[in-house]
């Protein structure tokens, strides 16, 4: 087994400080995806489910909706889910007050609740790309 030099150690340290720092401090928190969604990451700023997910087999794909509670706000979730799915992949366009990410045969979209609802919360739903 080979130990990394001391330059080494500290570039690889600048790197790992530097992804978070880059990346607005959302990262992933333990390689977590969100239940029903294995491509959709679970930011650490994701704090719990409001209510039950709708989750529902058609013959043109999967559909799906949770409501996440944030400890931030939901333009600052979806600029950090923006970072987040383009790393893996997704391509991304923010549209007034919605997200949308696509890849292969699905969609995702992240919209704010109707006027009046608490701050802390974004929809996502998850739809095949017709």
């Amino acid at each position: 087994m080979r130990i990394l030099s001391t330059k080494c150690a500290k570039t690889a340290l600048i790197c790992a400080v530097s992804v978070r720092v880059l990346c607005g401090g959302f990262v992933l928190a333990e390689d977590v995806f969100l239940e029903g969604l294995p491509d959709v990451p679970q930011l650490e700023m994701v704090t719990a489910f409001e209510g039950e997910p709708m989750i529902f087999d058609t013959p043109s794909g999967t559909v799906a909706e949770f409501t996440l509670m944030l400890s931030g706000t939901a333009e600052e979730a979806a600029k950090a889910y923006e970072a987040a799915l383009t790393g893996l992949g997704w391509a991304c366009v923010t549209e007034s007050q919605r997200l949308t990410c696509s890849r292969e045969e699905n969609r995702l979209v992240f919209t704010k609740p109707e006027e009046g609802a608490p701050e802390h919360r974004i929809i996502l739903r998850l739809e095949p790309v017709e």
